[in-house]
């Protein structure tokens, strides 16, 4: 062999080096990237999880308070058709 074909291996050596090098950082960066997405996404369900439950205790009390006020209605209605029965209204 010659010098120019040795120094032709190497800088190819090198090079291939320098792209397994560039590539293997890359699938890295990647990967750190993509975990930080997937923990953005699992806060963002817990997230959703808690509004859920908070949601649904809510709407628990809503119905409640909405059931209390239609039986004060119901009381009321039965009262004012009393009260109109004695003034012959």
């Amino acid at each position: 062999m010659n010098t120019i074909s040795i120094i032709g291996c190497i800088v190819g050596i090198i090079g291939c080096v320098i792209g397994v090098a560039t590539f293997t950082s890359a699938q890295l960066t990647k990967a750190k990237q993509d975990g930080v997405l997937i923990e953005k996404v699992d806060q963002c369900v817990k997230g959703i999880g808690e509004i859920k439950v908070d949601m649904k205790e809510r709407n628990e009390k809503f119905d409640s308070i909405i059931d209390e006020h239609s039986r004060d209605i119901t009381t009321l209605k039965t009262q004012m058709k009393t009260v109109m029965d004695k003034l012959q209204l």
